[in-house]
């Protein structure tokens, strides 16, 4: 029971428990090298303790030296004193190579625990992204297509020096805008939903970096709960780890994840981009989406450890190295280091490092918080096409977390959902 608490790191917050993402490093290793008694120490000891017993009985005794006193003194004690050694060694023995199974079966259980943990995903039904691409999936595979940047220098909405960014123009004059175009969003998690059970709970993760006060982002919120068409409840978390979270405590039912999250920022950074992402998952393959590809466990990473993570975000998706078809990156983290190439090279991936690393934020520039799912689109607008994708990101710009993640196609759940 306490090893499972403490490789599952549990944190409280607010709203309850919260698993944090999968470590399965910090599983502890099996313990080996428990030593059984060695015979040749024991005979020797047993010597040494008759010949001890013989001379302190011969130098303390005052009697006759024979009869069964006697020689019970001085041999039958000394036997008996190892006996009782010897039985209580064998005992401690016997009990540690009982810990120690015990602890070794705990071990590969917690083991087998935390993998079965990490090779969740979900099924990616519907992606649409608004950006100064255009409105769709397909309008931000064009622009990377052509490899035309989007980022122009001009004055930010807010004011102020010129910044080279990526800016949707239908925000520029219309205050109305926004709304119209979460409605959208909301009309088309509407669409895909309604060819879902009606019954089927469904999840929102909300994240809004527009620089709204709190009663017009709660607006927008209520706005795509009443578009939606279902009763959405809103999931703890932010991002990726809003995803971790449902994998953890809504894999058992089947249930739905609506991801929407906006950038649209007044005072914008060199190289950053506004967008509109909205996304449905479910946890379960449903017949209504034959064509569904696999959003597989997101995997929490640093620069340093990049490496050691990339392989275990290949395993949670059950993919050798060479499966690896592209890879789609965005964040300063992960395009202005070197790190991700050398993490390519120790996995041994056989993908061309030159074509097959697209970097997002070259053409459409950095959207911030949207950044994680529109890589996530745009891979999974190619995985029918070309093969498992792979998703390494840098949501936030004020932190050095980066998340993996791999899409596949393949079919294994036998689970589908019918109405």
């Amino acid at each position: 029971m306490w090893l499972r608490v403490y490789a599952h790191q549990f944190v409280f917050c607010g709203k309850g428990w919260l698993i944090m993402p999968i470590y399965l490093d910090e599983v502890p290793g099996n313990v080996d090298g428990i030593s059984r008694p060695v015979t040749i120490r024991w005979v020797i000891f047993l010597v040494v303790i008759m010949l001890a017993g013989v001379v302190l009985t011969l130098w303390q005794w005052t009697g006759e030296r024979r009869g069964i006193s006697f020689w019970f003194t001085a041999l039958g004690l000394p036997f008996c004193l190892w006996g009782i050694l010897a039985v209580f060694r064998h005992i401690g023995y016997r009990l540690e190579l009982n810990g120690e199974a015990g602890w070794n079966h705990e071990c590969d259980d917690l083991e087998e625990t935390e993998i079965s943990r990490g090779r969740r995903f979900a099924w990616v039904l519907d992606t649409w992204v608004q950006s100064p691409a255009g409105r769709g999936t397909g309008s931000l595979s064009a622009a990377m297509a052509s490899s035309t940047p989007l980022l122009k220098t001009a004055k930010p909405r807010a004011g102020g020096e010129p910044v080279r960014h990526a800016r949707i123009t239908d925000f520029d004059s219309d205050p109305q805008a926004l709304t119209k175009a979460v409605e959208k969003a909301a009309l088309r998690i509407n669409k895909t939903l309604a060819r879902l059970p009606e019954k089927l709970p469904c999840w929102l993760m909300f994240e809004c970096d527009a620089d709204l006060s709190v009663e017009k982002e709660a607006g927008l919120l209520q706005l795509v709960t009443e578009k939606s068409g279902r009763a959405l409840r809103q999931i703890p978390g932010q991002g990726m780890n809003a995803l971790d979270y449902w994998l953890d405590h809504r894999w058992d039912k089947p249930s739905a994840l609506v991801v929407l999250t906006l950038t649209l920022r007044p005072s914008p950074q060199e190289n950053d981009a506004e967008a509109i992402a909205a996304m449905v998952l479910c946890n379960r393959k449903s017949h209504q989406y034959p064509d569904a590809v696999r959003l597989h466990r997101p995997q929490k990473s640093s620069p340093e450890t990049l490496t050691h993570n990339m392989a275990h975000s290949l395993r949670w998706a059950e993919l050798s190295p060479d499966e690896i078809k592209g890879i789609w990156i965005t964040g300063e983290a992960v395009t202005g280091r070197p790190g991700l190439n050398q993490s390519c090279e120790d996995n041994k991936l056989t993908l061309s490092l030159t074509d097959g690393i697209k970097n997002i934020d070259a053409t459409l520039g950095y959207a911030g918080q949207a950044s994680p799912w529109i890589a996530v689109a745009l891979a999974a607008d190619k995985v029918l096409e070309h093969g498992a994708q792979l998703v390494v990101v840098q949501p936030d710009p004020e932190s050095d977390d980066i998340w993996l993640t791999s899409i596949t196609a393949e079919e294994r759940e036998k689970g589908v959902i019918r109405e």
